[in-house]
């Protein structure tokens, strides 16, 4: 009777097994330098460039501070928003309008923005604390050509 555990995996099969998983990775690894296309001086190039691109756009001009009419909806106080605005750098235009009675009404101060206005619209909110943004109803017909800001009493 041998004392030889028959169920047990031989250290020859093992051995095997590693020499093959090494013998795969290895050729993996190889395949990936052979056929790796990277262009040192090309990455250079672009890092170059996106540095230029960077230190032209922060000598640029400033941008222009939108413009915004306020829209008292159900008699809101505009004197708050007017401050707010006037201090963030925003054009106030001087007249004001009372919130039409189609669209319905907005429940939080909300800057309308036409197409393309969508930028200019989240910097007059961020000067109007609880403020949102949203694109302008077809039916919202007042303050035309500029961001509309519905003024909601707090």
């Amino acid at each position: 009777m041998s004392t030889q555990n028959t169920r047990a995996v031989p250290i020859r099969t093992i051995i095997m097994i590693l020499i093959s998983a090494a013998i795969i990775l290895a050729a993996i690894g190889v395949h990936g330098l052979v056929t790796r296309n990277d262009d040192p001086q090309a990455a250079l190039n672009a890092q170059e460039a996106k540095l230029k691109a960077a230190a032209a756009e922060t000598t640029a001009a400033p941008a222009a501070k939108p413009t915004v009419c306020l829209l008292a909806v159900a008699r809101a106080p505009l004197a708050d928003a007017t401050d707010r605005l006037t201090k963030a750098g925003v054009t106030v235009q001087p007249e004001t309008e009372v919130w039409p009675n189609r669209p319905a009404a907005p429940r939080a101060t909300t800057v309308y923005f036409s197409e393309g206005g969508e930028a200019d619209a989240k910097t007059v909110a961020s000067a109007l604390p609880g403020s949102t943004t949203a694109a302008r109803p077809a039916a919202l017909e007042a303050c035309a050509g500029v961001l509309a800001v519905a003024v909601v009493k707090k």
